[in-house]
């Protein structure tokens, strides 16, 4: 079965499927999350699979905190209005690198909505379908979520939260997030959502 989900969308069927609306009433109720993450991306070109593992928050709207600790440590981080892409250095010594965009140059939206429990998003109509008792499959309106074309999302049922989200690139790439340790929490600080450059780093504005 099938859903289009949108504020635009004319249907006698609900809005989303049974569970999914479970699961983002669930969400809806906490500041936000945080989890464990293991991350595996398919190079189609190469046919080659990069892993990363690390820790995520997320604070609703539109805050992200998004630390890989392994292999290569980097963060993440945005206030819902800017984002900063940090590497620290490699040696001792030298200098780490700061990237920062305005939200309007960032497309990680969609993402950030799966991974934070939001289903509908509003302009952006996602076609939901269901593969699976624990397992859906979104499309968002071409154009609308960066050079994502689907979204497969799995359930566990049992805790009503999203065990994992598997992105299906228009390149042919494949990235597969799997959430450990999840907790949705009544309160997140909102300098967790902040970044400083100190004088080791070096800052470039996009």
């Amino acid at each position: 079965m099938s859903w289009v989900c949108g504020r635009s969308a004319v249907s006698a069927e609900p809005s989303l499927p049974p569970l999914l609306q479970e699961v983002q009433a669930q969400y809806q109720k906490s500041a936000g999350i945080q989890a464990q993450f293991t991350q595996s991306t398919e190079i189609r070109a190469t046919r080659q699979t990069k892993k990363a593992q690390g820790r995520i928050w997320i604070k609703r709207p539109g805050k992200l905190r998004w630390e890989t600790l392994e292999p290569d440590p980097n963060i993440l981080v945005s206030d819902g209005k800017v984002y900063w892409f940090y590497t620290p250095p490699f040696d001792a010594g030298e200098r780490g690198q700061v990237i920062i965009r305005k939200k309007s140059q960032v497309q990680t939206q969609f993402l950030n909505g799966l991974l934070s429990g939001t289903f509908e998003f509003g302009k952006g109509a996602v076609a939901v379908t269901e593969k699976g008792k624990n397992t859906f499959v979104l499309k968002p309106k071409a154009g609308s979520a960066g050079d994502v074309s689907a979204a497969e999302v799995e359930i566990e049922s049992a805790k009503k939260t999203i065990s994992r989200v598997t992105l299906t690139h228009t390149s042919g790439n494949t990235t597969r997030i799997e959430l450990q340790e999840i907790s949705l929490v009544s309160k997140l600080e909102d300098s967790l959502f902040r970044f400083t450059v100190d004088k080791n780093t070096d800052k470039i504005v996009e």
